[in-house]
């Protein structure tokens, strides 16, 4: 072979080289594993890519999640779901066909986690942007859920005991002589019934306070709406999963909540107006863990009938972070406020059989005293705090 024919059959091989290389890119369809591959967020605390993730469960938007894509071929794919379906940290769904599409890949299928839970995937991908509809979900039934919704027992809404009943610590003498009876009427007034549903959400029918209702008239009773005006709260705010029909696990989607609010404020999240400020922020972070593990409630037959068929007990330990926001909760408090005596600012509220024991153990203290106080009690004494369900509607 001469000089000439070993060029034409270099250039040859070349080409041939060249081309195949052209038709392993189509099969990319212009996008390669490594464009795709990552971590796609819709989380507020992730502005940087908060927006990469369009997420629905069961048709309804959810944020506040993350979820990875990985593809090593553009042809099939990881999909990891991270704190997304009730009790599940992590739900990887491996071996996922892709179908190419124009500047986008389509893929769908259904799946069923370790826990029980049971859903449908439907889902896009395209160079930053990660689309995923989650329907059809199912967790395992329990005890919560075949009985449906259950009501708020109007009458004895909370149970409660805060230090065995002790007048000793200020929270103990609060907490058993005003706190337990108006944090009974306040539920009572604002809530009428819970609904735990087949995909793990909780649906309140919940009432807003009227105007005209001071929070210290709700020691002696609490309101009684008309039917109508009872609303349903949105889905994906509060979801939960059961262990063993004894615990509740009850998780407040943060992210959705604080959404909710700015809708409902007409807010939107990207105005200049710092809504949700550096203490927000701090309290947002402290209280986002309860997006992913949850707060563990008991399920308790109740003892007394008369008062409702179940109690959902919450143990002070569950809400232990929750302590550590009094000290947030002081700077949000004008310092005027913080240095009255506490007799000024809550004296209304103390019932007037019990205003001169109030008047007496709470003299010259300041309100920012009492919350330093119960601060330090809170972390010493023993709390259990809960509220009683009734499994068919009664009238009140």
């Amino acid at each position: 072979m001469d000089k000439k024919s070993i060029c034409s059959f270099f250039y040859a091989m070349m080409l041939a080289i060249l081309l195949i290389s052209c038709n392993d890119d189509d099969d990319y369809d212009g996008l390669s594993p490594a464009e795709l591959s990552g971590t796609y967020s819709n989380k507020l605390s992730a502005p940087t890519n908060g927006d990469s993730l369009i997420l629905s469960y069961n048709r309804n938007t959810f944020i506040g999640k993350d979820v990875e894509f990985k593809t090593d071929d553009g042809k099939t794919a990881l999909l990891i779901l991270k704190y997304v379906l009730p009790h599940d940290t992590e739900t990887a769904i491996p071996g996922i066909s892709l179908t190419a599409g124009s500047g986008s890949y389509s893929f769908s299928g259904g799946a069923t986690t370790s826990t029980g839970t049971a859903f449908h995937y439907l889902g896009s991908i395209q160079t930053g942007k990660l689309i995923l509809e989650l329907s059809d979900i199912t967790i395992p039934e329990n005890r919560l859920t075949m009985n449906g919704t259950w009501y708020v027992a109007h009458e004895n809404a909370s149970y409660y005991n805060v230090d065995n009943g002790s007048m000793q610590t200020m929270i103990g003498m609060l907490y058993n002589l005003v706190g337990g009876k108006l944090v009974s009427n306040l539920i009572s007034s604002l809530l009428d019934g819970l609904t735990f549903q087949a995909d793990g959400n909780i649906i309140a029918r919940y009432a807003p306070l009227p105007d005209s209702v001071r929070i210290g008239s709700l020691i002696g009773s609490y309101v009684k709406h008309p039917a109508n005006d009872w609303n349903t709260s949105p889905s994906n705010l509060v979801t939960y999963y059961v262990e063993d029909n004894t615990s509740i696990y009850v998780i407040p989607q943060i992210d959705m909540i604080i959404r909710q609010v700015m809708i409902n404020k007409q807010t939107k999240s990207d105005s200049g107006d710092s809504t949700i400020g550096n203490e927000l922020l701090a309290a947002y972070r402290k209280i986002n863990a309860w997006s992913t593990t949850g707060i563990k409630m008991t399920i308790r037959e109740s003892e007394d009938p008369a008062k409702g068929d179940l109690i959902l007990l919450l143990d002070k330990s569950e809400i232990q972070e929750l302590f550590a926001l009094l000290d947030l909760v002081k700077v949000f408090i004008p310092e005027e406020t913080l240095n009255a005596p506490v007799m000024d600012l809550i004296g209304d509220l103390i019932p007037p059989q019990l205003a001169s024991i109030a008047a007496i153990l709470l003299k010259g203290k300041t309100f920012g005293a009492i919350l330093d106080q119960l601060s330090q009690e809170l972390n010493a004494i023993p709390i259990e705090i809960g509220i009683y369900l009734y499994k068919d509607k009664t009238i009140n």
